[in-house]
């Protein structure tokens, strides 16, 4: 699974989790509403509840659909909870239209329903919903009093519509409060995941040149060593110097040094057609990386001498054969470079020793070639 593949299966456990919890809340608010019409307090028929637990069951098997079959991902808020928080205040409003003496206790209804927005609204959307909701408890009221199915005196229900206003409102600006927190909580730690990953990159890669450090290559190295060691394939390690590097610095400055190395860099990796440290010489996994100054480590699994000699001829003649584009203009470089086959059961440190003394030979017979080892 790739890195989005798993990150999106991680959000969509959250929305899933999210809306189980949701249920959990319909489930409570089923057997509450159930509860007072048994009671006598809801004036409804059987058909009427029926009706009533069917469109609660079939909502929250849409809302399941819509999050499971990644429909819901076309939105902004892929959760869909302002739908769902919405769906639940018209379902409440209508049980409160129906109810008697109970219908300050299934006011808790909406007090549930609203603190389900703290997991995404933001303050308008948790305004709206304050509005729905006082709107249409404004309006059973209204009708009551139009109709005189008053249970109480009018400064009651006046007192009971202002304190439902006073509490959504309340709701509202305290859920929006808490959303807020969750979003800044949850971008800081984005932020602090983020310069986590950064720190362990610049700990493992040189920071001019994006390659892995001598840290990195070393555990690399470790790991190939034991590889075949247990399975008997050969691998060479490959110690790449350019020439004259410091002539380079003196004559023309560190920055068109610094340039050089970058553009190395760079054609290794296209050369050896990979990424960071996963590069192939053929069909081959390869490393390479920056081994300190001007020294570079290549990392050849499976490969035997003949192979890794190949491999660095041809990173040899990348590098002599086209000039550097530098701030300084062109700038020609040559490389030497030395090649080992590790032996088996050898400590990789040695296989490295033998290379580099093998680089020493191809310094010494005039540099710009290959040795092997």
């Amino acid at each position: 699974m790739t890195l989005a593949g798993s990150s999106e299966h991680y959000k969509l456990g959250v929305r899933l989790h999210r809306l189980r919890m949701a249920m959990l809340a319909w489930a409570v608010s089923t057997v509450l509403t159930v509860s007072a019409w048994a009671l006598g307090l809801l004036d409804v028929g059987y058909i009427e509840m029926a009706a009533l637990v069917l469109v609660v069951l079939v909502s929250q098997l849409f809302f399941h659909i819509a999050l499971r079959s990644g429909w819901s991902r076309r939105f902004r808020d892929p959760s869909m909870t302002l739908a769902h928080i919405l769906v639940a205040v018209l379902i409440g409003l209508w049980i409160i239209s129906r109810a008697g003496e109970g219908r300050t206790i299934l006011q808790m209804l909406f007090i549930m329903a609203a603190f389900f927005g703290a997991f995404e609204l933001r303050q308008r959307q948790f305004m709206l919903v304050a509005l729905v909701a006082v709107a249409g408890y404004t309006l059973i009221t209204v009708r009551d009093v139009v109709t005189g199915q008053l249970g109480n005196s009018s400064q009651v229900v006046l007192l009971e519509l202002l304190g439902f206003a006073a509490l959504m409102v309340w709701l509202a600006w305290f859920g929006s409060h808490i959303a807020d927190m969750r979003r800044t909580l949850s971008r800081r730690n984005r932020e602090l995941r983020a310069l986590s990953q950064r720190l362990q990159h610049l700990a493992e890669h040189d920071e001019l040149t994006g390659l892995p450090n001598r840290r990195r290559l070393i555990n690399r190295l470790e790991a190939v060593a034991a590889a075949s060691n247990a399975s008997g394939k050969p691998f060479c390690v490959a110690v790449l110097d350019l020439d004259h590097f410091k002539r380079i610095n003196d004559d023309h400055g560190h920055q068109a040094g610094d340039e050089v190395l970058t553009e190395l860099a760079s054609r290794a990796t296209r050369l050896l057609r990979g990424d960071d440290s996963l590069l192939r010489v053929d069909e081959t996994m390869a490393d390479i990386g920056r081994f300190g100054g001007e020294e570079f480590l290549v990392i050849l699994p499976g490969t035997d001498l003949s192979g890794g000699g190949l491999a660095a001829e041809r990173l040899r003649l990348e590098i002599a054969e086209r000039p550097f584009d530098t701030s300084a203009g062109p700038l020609t470089c040559t490389a030497s470079i030395g090649v080992a086959e590790h032996h088996p059961s050898e400590p990789f440190h040695r296989t490295i020793a033998r290379a580099d003394d093998a680089l020493y030979q191809a310094k010494e017979s005039g540099r710009n070639r290959v040795k092997t080892a």
